[in-house]
């Protein structure tokens, strides 16, 4: 497996092992070991990990590195007499993100998550000689968001619920039906010949004719109605089953046009179902948190590109005070945004994402605390919702998987 994120740290003299091989495969080996914790552990390992090794080298992070402290001395018991004078934090910082890189590769839903939060917090970050190694996290984690969103596009299976063919024409029994009439006329044929059942009056009878030729051609004319009706409800029948099956069928066989025409609904209503009202009738702090709530229950973690400007622009058409807001700002949402965002998580998220300051009403632990207009600021808590589904649904699928064991 790569050691580019060590080598990385030994080429930029960041970590000194004085040319000595045994230490860097001591370090690989520590890093491989955390990366198992990082891939199936729970959300609490990867990400307070991943925050730790991005901020800046005046930032004291010694309290998060205890797990890869403890990692690396299983594997290297005299570490901490090569590294002092505060050197041990670079270390724990290149074991760490070699670390994730390798639980990128095992948990591509991982790299998801990762792809999506460096997405926001890159830019606010002063990264400084740690630079080339996050930029390698950064491409592992969009290489597997890419997988991921590749994976998810389900092709349309072939639809096969055409209508039914149109039904074959009904042809009267015009043999039968003379018969009937002819009975319904007289006492027999031009033939002379006796009919079954018939009119016992010849038409010169008058009255008592008239009287019997109306109640059987009323039955007769009645038959034939009613058959023609019956064929042509048997035809409708059989069509409007089609249709239906074929609407279901396309629902089914084609969820990309489903979700598509869902979230098009979404744009043009501009009603919240998490709040239970437009979104124009809300604050715009929480009307920005809403809208997050509601496109998060449509889209799947590995989103494509194009769903950060459609949010954007479902914002902007509110038009909200587009003034750029602070965290503190956000954090003035009324108290049901904050009980739907805590509901559309399965699992407490970790200090340090906006999620978490918003559900705490605390900033203080924030890795990024930047001023953004709404608009953006729904992009930034959509990456960090769907970052943190990403990881929920690795860990759930960890957890079924050790139950069953």
């Amino acid at each position: 497996m790569t050691t580019s994120v060590l080598q990385t740290f030994v080429r930029q003299s960041l970590i000194e092992l004085d040319g000595d091989d045994s230490r860097l495969a001591k370090l690989q080996a520590a890093a491989t070991a955390l990366s198992e914790d990082c891939a199936s552990g729970p959300i609490a390992t990867a990400l307070p990990l991943l925050f730790a090794a991005l901020q800046p080298e005046d930032t004291a992070v010694d309290g998060s590195f205890v797990d890869v402290a403890d990692v690396i001395e299983e594997h290297w018991s005299t570490y901490k007499s090569v590294f002092k004078d505060g050197r041990a934090t670079t270390l724990y910082r290149a074991v760490a993100l070699q670390a994730i890189v390798e639980a990128i590769e095992s948990a591509p839903a991982l790299g998801t998550a990762i792809a999506l939060l460096l997405r926001n917090i890159r830019s606010e970050l002063v990264t400084g000689k740690y630079e080339p190694a996050i930029r390698m996290v950064a491409e592992a984690a969009e290489e597997a968001f890419a997988s991921e969103r590749e994976s998810s596009i389900v092709a349309a299976a072939k639809a096969d619920a055409a209508l039914a063919a149109a039904a074959k024409t009904v042809k009267i029994d015009r043999a039968n039906l003379k018969k009937r009439i002819e009975a319904a006329v007289g006492p027999n044929d031009r033939q002379g010949q006796a009919l079954e059942s018939p009119n016992q009056h010849w038409p010169n009878s008058g009255n008592p004719w008239s009287y019997d030729f109306s109640d059987r051609m009323a039955v007769i004319i009645g038959d034939y109605v009613d058959l023609a009706i019956a064929e042509s409800a048997k035809l409708d029948a059989k069509n409007h089953g089609a249709v239906g099956t074929s609407l279901t069928a396309i629902g089914k066989i084609d969820p990309a046009l489903k979700r598509s025409a869902g979230l098009l609904w979404w744009r043009q209503a501009l009603y919240s179902e998490s709040a239970g009202q437009p979104y124009r009738a809300l604050p715009r702090a929480d009307a920005v948190v809403h809208a997050v709530i509601d496109l998060a229950a449509q889209i799947p973690p590995a989103y494509e590109p194009a769903l950060d400007s459609f949010l954007m622009e479902a914002i902007l058409a509110l038009n909200l005070n587009d003034e750029a807001m602070g965290s503190g700002a956000v954090l003035e949402v009324l108290p049901l945004a904050n009980e739907k965002l805590d509901e559309a998580l399965l699992y407490e998220a970790p200090a340090g994402l906006m999620i978490s300051a918003l559900l705490e009403r605390d900033t203080s632990s924030l890795v990024a605390d930047p001023r953004l207009a709404p608009h953006r600021w729904a992009v930034w808590l959509i990456r960090e919702l769907m970052a943190l589904r990403a990881v929920e649904g690795l860990q759930a699928a960890s957890s079924e998987s050790e139950e069953r064991k």
